[in-house]
């Protein structure tokens, strides 16, 4: 049966649609599967955002219930009346952000100042200097070393900190907090503060600030912090918490319960609580107390907590502060972002900008010059507007920085260094105006002499333009801000002051990328009517303000003239081939004509221009060339020559024309200025694009008028050409003041032409002067013609300034090098050249072969020269030898070069007139030069040369010089100079090279004839000299460095790796060298300061050294030096004739070494003959041992070292064999530090004397001082330290005693220090002013202010003069050095860049203070004939009263009383201070007291710096005060009472006239007591030590020189009056009553020393106790009392001594009592009237003498030290203020005195010394000596921390003391006898140092260089 068709379709059809749906089911399966899927991921995604969520309602939730607590307690507050009244007072002033603190104008009040009486609420905000996540690193972490900076912060457990701050006034304040981040993004960090609970912390808090009296705490409940981004890299800081206030009782510990701080006895010790809200704003450093006590007077003790807070702001403030690099990082925003993005300018400020550009043409136009300020880098104009409105001044300054650079500076007025320039009441900034890129200023201003302040409103704005050349150029203007339309913002306090007004406009231009001209007018209305003068000095003061903002950016001046002609030439290149203008078209063809035919012409000759009318000039220039001609005058004007000079300039002539056309350049002005000349400037008014005109005015001898000088110099530039015409103009120029002056002519034509660039690259151009000059007036004209090549010396200028001689001259070395190199075998010889060349080789070999050849000291150790006759020649030819490190090629190019700029520069400087080359091949040339003898009644000389070289083979070369006719047809001999003869033969043979450098042996032969009538002893001598040339060559070359650091390096590297044996044997041998022997002495000539030496000789040749010292450099370097026998610095430094030793250089095993050395004795040579050991005993420890071999030990075959690097030794004949034995010890100290121990022990033989055999020894350490200076001398300028400086000043003095010879030790330092030689790199001046500085001569002394990158070689060299007026001026050398500092500001930049430079110098002016004449010797022979002078007018006077008779017996009975009196008080003072020094030094210092020479003796140790010794009372300084003091007291105060009466007698009696000595003598006492007196009061006050440790007093002398000498003067002349007054009271007195003086000191001492008990104060300060110490104190007080009456020593103003208030009154009295006196007339029954009439005139003017003295000491000294003078503080008082408030260094200072000062606070002493003296014991502080230990009382040392440590020191130097004194019982014969003799036995005889005893010395740099500085050089135990 068949299927239907259509049944079966339709059953596929069903399949289909069947599996269609399938598809469609389990699609849909997927899809379900797939949804649910993501209904999970969704659910579970709305978990988490819903627990998300719930954490931050959570949070939220905290910090609403945080908010409803706040406002709970701000409802309080508000319910209380009182504190709403406070509210809304502050309210009234919080629109506005006023400055918390005037003189921090960065601190400010933020929000309502809010208090309630239970919680204190404390926000504020801080702007950290920091990115937030470093920032918040640092809060969470510890941070001890803050304790410098006042803050102390450390973790006490994860999440707990602790701060503690000083809170002022002697307290500290804790905090302890627990802090935990919550929330931190990149908008946020989120911080919660909780209070901590645990009360075992608050017990075991650390005692960071242990010297505070108080000790307050903050205590948390709750708080948070925030800190968020700003911009410039900072972060806001904001802390708001709830906290209480308390004060920590001793012993007792906080804790807080629930917020509040709980009593709690023992363990809580809160007394008082103190509550306040408060928020506080701070962005600048730490308040002042003033502010913090106006905001406590708000609240009273309410205000504590706001105070704290506003402390712990500015803590964390101090802690981060960067306010330069915040201001930097702004600057450069602006620059960036701000200009080029600003909004348009709006119609009012383009206005504003047209107007104010306007003001400059008008002011331009009107303003005159202020008088004296022509000659001013900064032009200053002054133009009274009409109308009134106040004057208008106007500057114009060159500023060497870029335009955009100096415009920002300026137009961010609210930077934090402008606002710390500027202290006024009020001064607000708001930026960007109403969307515009205007500002308000609004500043207030403080006027003088009661007027009311002055308040200005301004508005600024700015624009940027581009010039056509393509400069920018900055506008900004300013004018009242009543005239912008917009926005004011006003200030609180306006309504007080007086409303002023301002306009003006600063307009900068861009001459190059980095200079600019400043253009400013500022006109300001004060609204007040002053006096038209005091108006321009207020001007003008306003005005120097460009000339700070000047010195600020000032730069190398020469640098910046670069950069400015640099660009002026790239002006030039844009410009050629520009057409000029008609007038200066007119110009050029003027000065063309008078130029004549002189324009185009090439390369001038003489004889070429003598045809054109052009006379030769002897040009004074060495490569320039000049001629003068004369033209017939034209009718009317006077026959003046016109001058021509030439000269190459190696630059382009574009560059040389743009300096030509610079003429008020830097360098040009400050010539200028340097010459007195009164005026040079630019019109600029005239200036063109390619013209200035210029005004300069010219000083003329004395009875002539200045001259000057007014013309227009135009420029013209083609391709390859440059011209710059010159001509006069009749411009009216306003110079400020009128001066007297002629106007000259000046007219002329530069043309500069680029010529072919020479080797190397250089450019170079042909300059072409002319000028014609007429100085018009009365000077002749022959005068001005004769001065023309004076003018025409602008061209060696033009030379100088772009000479480029060693570039140029080592391209041509080049090329001459490479063409022998190459081409050598190409040169073809004629005949007579082979000739010449093989008798050169012929005399070389007869000369070498000569039997009388004759060794002859050549003058420099590294050449040989030998002297011999050849065949029938009576002339002497010396034979010179020397081997230089450099190529062959290289040497021969240097020699034959003649006219290289070297040569000719060598050649001009050692007498040459002229030299002519011409070559005549590529190996021949000849030489014409003439030579001036510099002999009086001798000719010139003139020698004709020919010379040749020869390369004879790869590794030899010959040059002959030979006599020649060759050159007389071409260039006649001259008839006026004598023909010499020069015959020299140079050979050069190539030696193998030493580490990389080449060598090559030189041997030259010279035969010198100057002819005429010039002996032959004299010609063989002129033989002699040309060796110098060979020297020069060689020290040219020279690469000892070099070579020897290679050859060190290697050995060094073996002696790292050698093994450590042999060590113990080597280390016994070396101690039992080094053990001590009696008779040991210091070496009796000057040893290396550094040094610590001892030396011994006896009569048998026998001699013995010991030497201790520290070397920079590694302990294997130290070790490769010595190992390294025959180097060249080895043999440098030893002064061997000559060296030889066997053995490899790197075999550090031994060696056979001999050394032959001769004796400065004159004795003969000693050759040494020892086997050399080099033994490692650690990695810290190296022996090197020389011991004595027999003549048979020596192996023949060793390697030979001369002193001379020559070929030529002497024979060993005639020398004596010695034996030495040596040993060195070094030891690790760190890092490129070494320790030095050096002995030796030598034998020299019975013919030598006991001085001799020590002048031995003592050469031999001198050697180890040279080898420290070796490598002191290696050290580069980036690794010195402080340390490095003393040593380089060790090194500048040592050997040293007259200036000569410190100039030639400087220049000698200055080549072979790397240190020295990098600084003078970056510092070409320097060696100009160490020059002066080291010669020690006496100058005037002229401050110099310039910047150290400006200074010039005159005021570097004006600089060092300074430094010997400044020793001369005070009495130490470190007081000296700091007045130099002061008074010069390169040497303060200086100092402050390389701290290494004033250790330096105050050790090297202490050294020449000692040797120059006017320095210690002076001072201490002064002091002696002072001293003398003075006992001798005593011995006069009382002569003179012997012989009177009994008249005179009172008189003479007082003089020997006062001559008693004196001595013995000396000579109790010396037994009190030497008490516990021992017998003989007792006696010694008695001796000195009696032979009159206790001062000079006690001058001599204050000028070397001596320090106060152990056991003394006083250092040095106060010896000699006090002797002073007694010396006054006890003899030149009564001898000139003694005097006054005895003439006032006289005159009363009027038997005789006084004589002129009686008053020559009262004079000379008056001046002697003022000069003590004001020495005294100087020398303390001056002293650096003395105003580092009480800043508070010692500071009145200022700073400025001149001032300083006048003070000092008026010092000497008030002591001379009071002097005077006070006697003549005394002296009155007595002629009343015998008795009334008596009455009136005693009365006067009496109400003193009551005074002083009162007061507490009256027992001295001196540490002595007892009975002997009141005894003391009553005589000191009585003495100084006394002292400062008659002397008035301002010194005793001292809390201390008399005290300020006391020392006023005494003043004062004196005079008092002479008026009341004269004006009773009380002694008119016992003097005449005459002699009242004499009297009261006397006192008269003394009085106003002595007013007038007051008056200019009150205006003269410091201000800030006027209170001193009048204050009540007592000694006590003042040493407890200085321990409670000062730095460690003036705490120290206060235990120094005695017990009784500090006693009350000695609680707080034993504290700070407890918690510091371990740091102390690392850190070395400079005043942590032994001596101040010393005197720190047993019981306040903290001795357990050293129990340990000083018992286990002490048993090592029992140990060592053993082990010393057990080698010393065995020792029979000395080490050496034994050596000799074969008995020295290393196990037998040496003791080993016990096990233990060889430690590992650990090395602090730190603590070295303290140690340095402290001691002044180095120390060893």
């Amino acid at each position: 049966m068949s299927e239907d068709p259509e049944r079966t379709t339709a059953s596929k059809m069903v399949e289909a649609l069947q599996a269609e749906l399938k598809e469609t089911v389990a699609s849909l399966q997927a899809e379900r599967e797939a949804l649910a899927q993501l209904k999970e991921q969704a659910a579970a995604q709305l978990d988490a955002e819903r627990k998300a969520k719930e954490e931050a309602f959570a949070s939220l939730r905290a910090k609403d219930e945080a908010v409803m607590k706040l406002e709970a307690v701000v409802a309080e507050i508000n319910g209380d009346a009182n504190l709403q009244a406070v509210r809304r007072n502050l309210d009234s002033s919080a629109a506005t952000t006023e400055p918390l603190d005037r003189n921090n104008p960065g601190v400010t009040v933020l929000d309502n100042n809010v208090r309630s009486e239970n919680t204190t609420i404390s926000r504020f905000t801080v702007d950290i200097h920091e990115e937030p996540q470093a920032f918040l690193k640092a809060l969470l972490g510890d941070h001890p070393k803050v304790v410098a900076k006042r803050l102390f912060q450390k973790v006490l457990e994860e999440g707990v900190l602790y701060w503690s701050f000083m809170a002022g006034n002697n307290k500290s304040c804790d905090l302890l907090l627990r802090m935990c981040v919550e929330r931190q993004d990149e908008e946020e960090i989120f911080i919660r503060v909780t209070a901590v609970e645990e009360e075992e912390l608050y017990s075991s808090l650390p005692n960071a600030h242990s010297t505070a009296a108080k000790k307050l705490r903050l205590l948390f409940k709750e708080g948070t912090i925030v800190l968020q981004p700003l911009p410039f890299g900072q972060t806001s800081f904001t802390f708001m918490a709830q906290v209480d206030v308390g004060e920590v009782m001793k012993d007792a510990v906080v804790s807080t319960i629930g917020g509040t701080g709980i009593s709690r006895s023992p363990s809580s010790g809160i007394t008082r609580s103190v509550s306040g809200l408060s928020s506080v704003s701070v962005s600048s450093a730490a308040s002042k107390d003033p502010a913090l006590k106006k905001i406590g007077a708000r609240g009273g003790d309410a205000a504590k907590g706001h105070e704290l807070f506003y402390k712990l702001a500015t803590m964390f403030y101090d802690r981060f502060k960067k306010e330069d690099v915040i201001d930097e990082r702004r600057k450069a925003d602006f620059v960036k972002n701000k200009i080029l993005n600003a909004p348009p300018l709006t119609v009012g400020e383009q206005k504003l900008i047209k107007d104010s550009v306007n003001l400059v043409e008008e002011v331009a136009s009107r303003a005159k010059r202020i008088a004296g300020t022509v000659n001013d880098s900064v032009e200053k104009f002054l133009h009274h507007a009409e109308g009134g409105g106040g004057a208008v001044g106007m500057t114009v300054a060159k500023i060497d920085v870029a335009a955009v650079y100096l415009f920002t500076e300026l137009w961010l007025i609210d930077t934090y260094a402008r606002k710390a320039e500027t202290k006024n009441t009020i001064r607000r900034v708001w930026n960007d105006l109403d969307g515009t890129r205007g500002l308000q200023h609004t500043n207030s201003v403080s006027l003088p002499g009661g007027f009311q302040d002055r308040l200005f409103e301004s508005w600024l704005t700015w624009e940027r333009r581009v010039e056509a050349d393509g400069n920018q150029t900055f506008v900004i203007g300013w004018c009242p801000l009543e005239k912008y339309r917009g926005t004011h913002h006003r200030v609180d306090g306006a309504e007080k002051m007086h409303k002023a007004t301002t306009r003006g406009v600063y307009i900068i231009k861009e001459v190059t990328e980095n200079t600019c001209e400043w253009t400013k007018v500022l006109q300001a209305d004060l609204k007040i009517s002053l006096p038209g003068r005091v108006v321009d000095i207020a001007a003008r003061q306003h005005l120097s303000g460009a000339n700070e903002t000047q010195e600020k950016f000032r730069r190398n001046r020469k640098e910046v003239d670069r950069e400015r002609g640099a660009a002026l030439a790239e002006v030039m290149i844009g410009r050629r081939g520009v057409a000029l203008m008609e007038d200066q078209v007119e110009v050029f063809e003027r000065c063309v004509k008078m130029a004549g035919d002189v324009v185009g012409v090439g390369e001038e000759e003489d004889w070429k221009m003598s045809l054109l009318g052009w006379k030769v000039l002897n040009s004074p220039c060495l490569d320039v060339k000049m001629w003068m001609k004369y033209d017939p005058p034209q009718k009317g004007e006077r026959s003046v020559g016109t001058g021509k000079a030439v000269g190459v300039v190696d630059c382009s002539a574009e560059e040389v024309a743009a300096w030509a056309m610079d003429y008020c350049s830097n360098e040009r002005m400050r010539k200028h200025s340097e010459e007195g000349q009164p005026a040079r400037l630019e019109l600029r008014e005239l200036r063109r694009e390619n013209e200035g005109t210029f005004a300069t005015v010219k000083r003329t001898p004395v009875f002539l008028d200045d001259r000057e000088f007014v013309y227009r110099m135009i420029w013209s530039a083609e391709i390859g050409k440059v011209m710059i015409a010159f001509e006069p103009v009749g411009e009216k120029v306003d110079y400020g003041v009128r001066l007297r002056t002629t106007k000259g002519l000046t007219k002329g034509l530069w043309i500069f032409e680029d010529i072919p660039a020479v080797r190397g690259g250089a450019k170079q151009c042909r300059a072409t002067y002319v000028m014609n000059l007429d100085a018009r007036g009365f000077i002749p004209t022959w005068v001005v013609n004769k001065t023309a090549p004076k003018a025409l010396k602008i061209v060696q200028e033009a030379i100088d300034e772009f000479r480029q001689d060693d570039r140029i001259d080592a391209a041509e070395r080049e090329e001459f090098t490479t063409f022998v190199k190459e081409h050598w075998k190409e040169e073809v010889y004629s005949v007579e050249e082979l000739l010449l060349i093989n008798k050169g080789k012929a005399n070389v070999k007869a000369i070498m072969d000569s039997a009388d050849l004759k060794v002859v000291d050549s003058g420099d150790p590294m050449v040989s020269l030998r002297m011999a006759h050849l065949e029938d020649d009576k002339l002497g030819t010396g034979a010179f030898e020397s081997v230089i490190d450099a190529e062959m090629e290289e040497l021969v190019a240097f020699d034959c070069l003649k006219m290289s700029r070297e040569a000719k520069s060598n050649y001009k400087k050692k007498g040459g007139i002229e030299r002519l080359v011409k070559k005549v091949n590529g190996h021949s040339f000849y030489v014409l030069s003439r030579r001036d003898l510099k002999v009086p009644g001798f000719t010139h000389r003139e020698y004709r040369n020919i010379v040749i070289w020869r390369k004879e083979s790869e590794d030899k070369m010959i040059v002959c010089y030979d006599d020649t006719d060759d050159l007389d047809d071409e260039h006649p001999r001259d008839p006026n100079a004598v023909t010499g003869s020069a015959r020299v033969v140079w050979v050069y043979e190539r030696l193998p090279a030493l580490e990389e450098v080449p060598q090559t042996r030189v041997q030259v032969l010279a035969r010198i004839d100057v002819a005429g009538s010039v002996p032959n002893f004299v010609m063989n001598r002129l033989a002699k000299n040309f060796g110098k040339v060979l020297i020069n060559m060689t020290k040219k070359f020279d690469k000892s460095l070099e070579i020897d650091a290679g050859h060190r390096a290697a050995i060094a590297e073996a002696i790292e790796l050698k093994e450590e044996s042999g060590g113990a044997e080597a280390l016994a041998q070396f101690e039992a060298l080094v053990e001590e022997r009696p008779g040991w002495e210091r070496p009796s000539r000057k040893s290396f300061g550094l040094a610590d030496s001892m030396v011994k000789a006896d009569k048998s040749g026998h001699a013995w050294g010991t030497t201790r010292l520290d070397i920079r450099a590694s302990m294997e370097e130290v070790a490769a030096f010595y190992w390294d026998f025959g180097s060249r610095s080895n043999m440098d430094i030893s002064g061997d004739k000559e060296r030889s030793f066997k053995g490899k250089i790197k075999d550090t095993d031994k060696k056979v070494v001999r050394r032959r050395q001769k004796l400065e004795s004159g004795d003969r040579d000693r050759n040494f003959l020892s086997e050399m050991t080099l033994q490692k005993v650690d990695k810290d420890t190296i022996i090197v041992l020389l011991n004595p071999l027999g003549r048979s030990d020596e192996n023949s075959q060793a390697k030979v070292t001369v002193k001379a690097r020559g070929t030529i030794a002497e024979s060993l004949t005639g020398s004596v064999e010695a034996r030495e034995m040596v040993g060195i010890r070094l030891k690790r100290l760190g890092e490129g530090l070494t320790k030095l121990e050096y002995v030796c022990e030598c034998k020299l033989g019975f013919d030598i004397s006991l001085g001799a055999g020590k002048a031995f020894v003592e050469g031999r350490l001198d050697e180890m001082a040279g080898v420290s200076i070796y490598f002191q001398r290696l050290v580069p300028l980036g690794e010195y330290g402080v340390g490095d400086g003393m040593a380089l000043a060790h090194d500048l003095l040592w050997k040293t005693s007259s200036s000569k010879t410190r100039i030639k030790r400087f220049e000698e330092v200055l080549l072979k220090c790397r240190a020295l030689q990098e600084l003078k790199r970056s510092l070409p001046w320097i060696d100009k002013m160490m020059v002066p500085a080291v010669e020690g001569h006496l100058h005037l002394n002229k401050s110099v202010h310039t910047k150290l990158e400006c200074v010039s070689v005159k005021e570097a060299i004006r600089i060092g003069k300074n430094l010997i007026s400044s020793l001369k001026s005070k009495k130490l050398a470190a007081a000296g050095v700091d007045a130099w500092r002061i008074q010069n500001e390169a040497v303060k930049e200086l100092m402050e860049k390389h701290e290494w430079f004033l250790t330096m110098i105050v050790e090297l002016s202490q050294g020449i203070v000692k040797s120059a004449a006017w320095g210690l010797m002076f001072r201490v022979t002064a002091g002696a004939v002072l001293s003398v002078t003075d006992l001798a007018t005593d011995l006069v006077v009382l002569k003179q009263f012997w012989d009177g008779g009994e008249e005179a017996l009172a008189f003479r009975n007082a003089s020997l009383a006062s001559l008693s009196a004196s001595i013995g008080l000396q000579l109790f003072m010396v037994l009190l201070q030497n008490r516990k020094k021992g017998l003989r030094r007792m006696v010694n210092e008695c001796l000195i007291v009696v032979t009159g020479f206790k001062a000079p003796w006690d001058a001599y140790k204050v000028s070397i710096g001596a320090e106060q010794e152990i056991d003394t009372v006083g250092d040095p300084m106060l010896e000699l005060t006090t002797n002073k003091c007694i010396e006054l007291f006890a003899e030149s105060i009564p001898g000139i009472i003694i005097q006054l009466s005895a003439i006032v007698r006289t005159i009363n009696v009027g038997e005789k006239e006084v004589t002129m000595t009686a008053y020559l003598s009262l004079l000379v006492s008056l001046l002697t007591t003022g000069f003590i007196s004001a020495t005294m009061s100087y020398d303390y006050d001056t002293d650096p030590k003395k105003r580092a440790f009480n800043p508070e007093f010692y500071g009145y002398v200022p700073d400025d020189g001149g001032k300083r000498a006048l003070l000092f003067f008026t010092l000497i002349l008030q002591s001379a009056v009071q002097v005077l007054i006070k006697a003549l009271v005394v002296v009155i007195l007595g002629t009343i009553e015998y008795w009334y003086p008596l009455y009136y000191i005693l009365g006067d001492i009496s109400l003193f020393l009551l005074y002083k008990i009162v007061m507490r104060d009256f027992r001295y300060w001196i540490r002595i106790d007892g009975i002997p110490g009141l005894c003391l104190s009553l005589l000191n007080r009585t003495i100084v009392k006394l002292v400062a009456d008659f002397a008035a020593i301002v010194q005793f103003r001292h809390p201390y001594e008399v005290g300020g208030l006391y020392f006023l009154v005494n003043m004062c009295l004196p005079l008092l009592w002479l008026t009341i006196l004269l004006a009773l007339d009380l002694a008119n029954e016992n003097l005449s009237e005459g002699t009242l009439k004499l009297l009261t005139s006397l006192g008269i003017g003394l009085g106003i003498t002595l007013v007038t003295l007051l008056g200019a000491f009150y205006l003269l000294i410091n201000k800030e030290y006027r209170h001193t003078f009048y204050s009540s503080f007592t000694g006590p008082q003042m040493t407890r203020r200085n321990f409670l408030e000062g730095a460690d260094v003036v705490k120290a200072d206060a235990l120094t005195v005695h017990e009784s000062f500090w006693l009350p606070i000695k609680d707080e002493m034993a504290a700070w010394l407890n918690d510091n003296w371990t740091i102390w014991v690392d850190e070395k502080p400079d005043w942590f000596t032994d001596q101040w230990k010393a005197m720190v009382p047993e019981d306040m040392i903290p001795r357990k921390k050293f129990k340990d440590e000083d018992s286990e020191e002490q048993a090592d130097e029992d140990e060592e003391t053993k082990a010393v004194s057990a080698r010393q019982q065995v020792r029979r014969k000395s080490l050496l006898e034994q050596a000799i003799t074969g008995d020295f036995d290393i196990r037998k005889d040496a003791k080993v140092a016990p096990e233990g005893r060889m430690k590992t010395e650990k090395f602090d740099e730190e603590v070295f260089i303290r140690e340095i500085k402290r001691n002044g050089s180095l120390k060893f135990a």
